[in-house]
C-alpha cells in the first residue's frame, strides 16, 4: 500500500488545502467511494507509524503537517524527489520528456504517475503545456491514454534550447554536475567534439557560444537516440556561405560522422548544415579569419556606432573592427533565428541603464533600415558590453569652461587650480563674466566665481576665487551629476 498512487494522490489533494476536506469531497476528486477513502487513512497512518492524516467528525480529514514535516523517511509515503518540486518544474520535466522522443507519443500513465497528483492538477499542467508549447508553434495532443509533442524539428529544438537550463554554466566543465544534462556519457562526448573543433580551427570558442554549441550537440544526440522517427526537413545547402567557410564546413561533417558512429546510426545530412550554421554564428578568439566580415556588417557595425557616439556624445569609432567581429556573426544567428542566452543581462542593464537603452533603440533602427531581424535584449546586452568597454578604457570627460568676474588672469589662476584638482576636466577656455556670446553649445560644465546669466543655457556651479576644499566638493557632486545624466 506504501506505493499505491492512491496513496500518495490522497496525501497531495490533503496538502494542497489547509482547512479539513470531507471524505464525501475526497471520494469525489479521487474517484472513488467513500469506503475507499477510510481505507486509504487507516493505511496510511499505519504505514506512518503515527497520525499523518488526522480526522474531525462533521469536518473530515486534514493532514497533520507538523508530523509530516518531521517524519525521519517520507520515502515511504511520498517519493520527495518528484513529489517536492514546484509545479513549474514539474512542467518543465514534462514537456523536455516529451519533445525528446516527439513525434513519439507517451503514455500519460508513465509521465504524471511519479508527481502523485491529483487529476485537476493533471489536467491543469495539460493546459498550461499546450499553451507553452503553442509559443513554439508545437501541438499538444492527448488521445487514448497516451500524449505527444508535435512539430517542426526546428520548433522542437528551439523549445529544448530555452527549457534546457544552461544559464548559469560559463565553464563547459560545469556540464558534468548539471542535472538538466543527465546522460554523462554524452555529455563526455560533446564536450571531446568542441575540443576537436577548436583543435582544428586553432583557436578557442568562448562563451556563450561554447555553450551554446554544446546544448546544441547534447540536443541532437538526446533526439536521435530517443525518437526513432526524426524528421528533418528537407535542405537546400547555402553554397555561398560553405564557399565563404570550406575548413568550418568540413569540421561539420566530421562530427556528424562522429556522432553516426558514437550512436551506430545514420544521421541526417541536414544535421551537418544545423552545426555549420551554428559555428558560423560563433565567434572564436585570436584569429579573425575565422569567420570573415561581409560589407552588410561593416555598413551596420559604421551606422550603430555613429548613432551612438552621437547621442553618448563620444567618439566610438575606434572600436568598428573590434565589433564587426561580433556583429558578423550575430547576423548569422538572426538569419538562422540562433538564440543565445546572457547570464550577465540584468547586472549589464543595472550597471550600463541608459548606455544600454540608447544601443537597444540605435540596434532597432540599424537593424530594420538594413532589412535584418529585430535582436532580443541578450543580444544587445553583449553589443553593450563592447560600448562599456571602450568607455572603461577611454573615460567620458567633461568639457569645462572657467569664467570670472575680475578678468582673465584670475581665471587663468582659477583654471590652474581647477586642473590640478581634476587632472581628466577638459578645459576648453577661460573668459570673464561679461562674455555672454561666447560659444557654449559643446561646454558640458561652466565653472564661475560670479553669479551667471540665465542668458547662459548650461549646467553651471559658483565657487571662490580660492577654490577652497570645499568649492572641490561642490564641483565633485556636480560632476558626478553629470556623468551620471551621460
Amino acid at each position: 500500500m506504501k506505493n499505491s498512487p492512491r496513496v500518495h494522490e490522497l496525501i497531495c489533494f490533503l496538502l494542497e488545502s489547509n482547512n479539513f476536506i470531507t471524505a464525501e469531497e475526497i471520494s469525489k476528486k479521487l474517484d472513488v467511494s467513500k469506503k475507499t477513502v477510510y481505507r486509504l487513512v487507516k493505511d496510511i497512518n499505519e504505514d506512518s507509524d503515527g497520525p499523518l492524516v488526522i480526522s474531525q467528525r462533521g469536518r473530515g480529514f486534514k493532514v497533520n503537517y507538523q508530523f509530516y514535516i518531521q517524519l525521519s523517511s517520507h520515502s515511504d509515503i511520498i517519493d520527495n524527489s518528484m513529489t517536492n518540486i514546484s509545479p513549474v518544474e514539474r512542467r518543465n520535466r514534462i514537456i523536455k520528456q516529451l519533445l525528446l522522443v516527439s513525434p513519439q507519443g507517451i503514455k500519460e500513465s508513465e509521465v504524471f504517475d511519479k508527481y502523485f497528483i491529483s487529476l485537476n492538477v493533471r489536467l491543469n499542467d495539460k493546459r498550461i503545456i499546450k499553451s507553452i508549447l503553442k509559443e513554439y508553434e508545437i501541438i499538444l495532443i492527448s488521445k487514448n491514454g497516451y500524449i505527444a509533442a508535435k512539430g517542426s524539428e526546428v520548433n522542437i529544438r528551439h523549445a529544448l534550447t530555452e527549457l534546457i537550463d544552461d544559464r548559469e554554466i560559463i565553464d563547459l566543465n560545469q556540464f558534468l554536475k548539471s542535472s538538466d544534462f543527465s546522460q554523462k556519457y554524452d555529455v563526455r562526448f560533446a564536450l571531446r567534439e568542441i575540443d576537436k573543433i577548436e583543435s582544428v580551427l586553432q583557436t578557442s570558442l568562448p562563451y556563450p557560444y561554447n555553450v551554446n554549441l554544446f546544448s546544441h550537440l547534447y540536443i541532437l544526440i538526446i533526439r536521435l537516440r530517443k525518437s526513432s522517427s526524426l524528421s528533418v526537413e528537407s535542405f537546400i545547402k547555402d553554397q555561398k556561405s560553405i564557399k565563404l567557410y570550406p575548413k568550418i564546413y568540413q569540421i561539420s561533417q566530421q562530427v556528424v560522422k562522429d556522432i553516426s558512429g558514437y550512436l551506430n546510426m545514420e544521421v541526417p545530412e541536414k544535421e551537418t548544415e544545423y552545426i555549420f550554421e551554428y559555428l558560423i554564428s560563433s565567434r572564436f578568439e585570436n584569429d579573425v579569419s575565422v569567420v570573415k566580415v561581409s560589407r552588410l556588417v561593416s555598413n551596420v557595425t559604421q551606422k550603430l556606432i555613429a548613432i551612438v557616439s552621437k547621442k553618448m556624445d563620444f567618439d566610438f569609432s575606434f572600436i568598428q573592427l573590434r565589433l564587426e567581429k561580433h556583429i558578423q556573426p550575430l547576423v548569422n544567428r538572426l538569419t538562422r533565428n540562433i538564440h543565445i542566452n546572457n547570464n550577465l543581462l540584468e547586472q549589464i542593464k543595472m550597471e550600463y541603464k541608459n548606455l544600454f537603452l540608447i544601443i537597444f533603440a540605435a540596434s532597432k533602427k540599424v537593424f530594420a533600415k538594413y532589412g535584418l531581424n529585430n535582436i532580443d535584449e541578450n543580444e544587445i546586452g553583449y553589443i553593450t558590453l563592447y560600448f562599456a568597454q571602450a568607455l572603461e578604457e577611454n573615460p567620458l570627460t567633461l568639457k569645462i569652461i572657467i569664467m570670472c568676474a575680475t578678468g582673465i588672469g584670475t581665471s587663468e589662476l582659477l583654471r590652474i587650480k581647477v586642473k590640478k584638482a581634476f587632472p581628466n576636466l577638459d578645459i576648453l577656455d577661460v573668459t570673464s563674466s561679461n562674455n555672454y556670446k561666447y560659444d557654449f553649445s559643446k561646454v558640458d560644465l561652466l565653472i564661475s566665481t560670479v553669479k551667471v546669466s540665465d542668458k547662459i543655457k548650461i549646467p553651471k556651479v559658483i565657487v571662490s576665487a580660492l577654490f577652497t576644499k570645499k568649492d572641490q566638493r561642490i564641483v565633485q557632486e556636480k560632476i558626478d551629476q553629470l556623468m551620471k545624466a551621460k
